[in-house]
């Protein structure tokens, strides 16, 4: 059927709105329909990365899915204004927007690790339900007993591993793994996986030490002439601030250094891009959401390795020399991230 119902786009916390429909009532006299909100990381949405791959699954939802729902996205400029935004979600959780006063289903979607740390201080667990119900990215399985969030963490121990032996196959001995955010735990598994794979020293440099590591280009754009001489192979952990990379190796093209594309096939941008840490986040987002608004019951946590299909690392066809070398290890890193803890399936 296409884009079902309408669809109200909210970016940076409600200040610009765009409704389409198909198919549907007066917006000012909205049928009682299941209401989805995605709060993207802080200032995430446009980053070439992470959040426009999520963005591409909402689209593939709305492209394939037959039922009529309202879906927000909402991308904040800062983690105060996220909190704001969840809060408010909550307080106005029994609002509707129909004329027959009959609550609809909601689902908040919080795409940053963080968002599940809020919410967890902010939520009811007790209010809780399939009517109700939050679905955290990248979150770890909670220690409480009744946790009101659905959580999924993607590994990013087995992929490194993988670029971490591609490094070490390109004759490369002086690499670098750059975080983009010092404090984000849930990329350590990134950075412990390059350097297991290497089976070298690996020096591990950072853009911050916060969120704004992730969407720094142009900060990191001229960190790369201190790189320049001085690594063969930069390992950035660091979302759209990559593009600050990928921007220098196009301007200085026999520099010498390789480099890796995180989140999504990025060799496009540069031609010393040997290979990329893709995460089928897209179709994670597709399957949750689905599940949802077909009332099927979501699990509690789910953790996805390399073994599952939503992580890999793909090498683009230029450097399709090492693909068999690479592949053969392809096994013995899916061992290597079960034995460190992470992703059981």
């Amino acid at each position: 059927m296409g884009v079902n119902g309408k669809i109200r786009i909210l970016l940076a916390g409600l200040l610009a709105v765009l409704a389409v429909a198909q198919s549907c009532d007066k917006l000012d006299q909205p049928a009682v329909l299941p209401e989805v909100c995605v709060l993207f990381s802080p200032d995430g949405l446009g980053d070439m990365s992470y959040n426009d791959v999520i963005l591409r699954g909402l689209e593939l939802l709305m492209n394939d899915e037959e039922k009529d729902f309202y879906i927000s996205f909402m991308s904040p400029t800062g983690y105060d204004m996220a909190e704001e935004l969840i809060q408010g979600w909550w307080d106005e959780r029994d609002y509707t927007y129909a004329e027959e006063g009959t609550v609809p289903r909601k689902l908040l979607v919080l795409a940053d690790a963080e968002y599940a740390v809020i919410a967890r201080k902010i939520i009811t667990p007790e209010l809780i339900n399939k009517d109700l119900s939050i679905i955290a990215f990248e979150t770890d399985a909670s220690a409480q007993a009744s946790d009101p969030l659905h959580t999924f963490d993607i590994s990013l121990y087995g992929a490194s591993w993988l670029a971490g032996r591609t490094a070490r196959e390109m004759g490369c001995t002086r690499p670098l793994v750059l975080m983009g955010d010092s404090s984000n735990e849930f990329t350590y598994d990134g950075r412990d996986g390059f350097i297991a794979g290497f089976q070298g020293d690996v020096p591990v440099d950072a853009v911050a030490d916060d969120w704004q590591g992730y969407c720094m280009p142009l900060e990191v754009y001229q960190m790369m002439y201190s790189f320049d001489g001085k690594y063969d192979f930069i390992y950035s952990i660091s979302g759209g601030t990559n593009m600050g990379i990928y921007r220098y190796l196009r301007e200085n093209p026999d520099c010498g250094i390789y480099t890796a594309g995180m989140d999504v096939d990025q060799s496009p941008y540069s031609t010393l891009i040997v290979g990329s840490m893709v995460k089928r986040i897209d179709l994670v987002v597709h399957d949750y959401l689905k599940n949802w608004l077909d009332e099927t019951e979501l699990p509690v946590h789910q953790d996805f390795g390399l073994e599952s299909g939503f992580v890999d690392w793909v090498i683009p066809d230029r450097y399709s020399n090492i693909r068999p070398a690479i592949a053969a290890l392809r096994q013995e890193a899916i061992a290597k991230e079960k034995a460190y803890g992470k992703a059981g399936k």
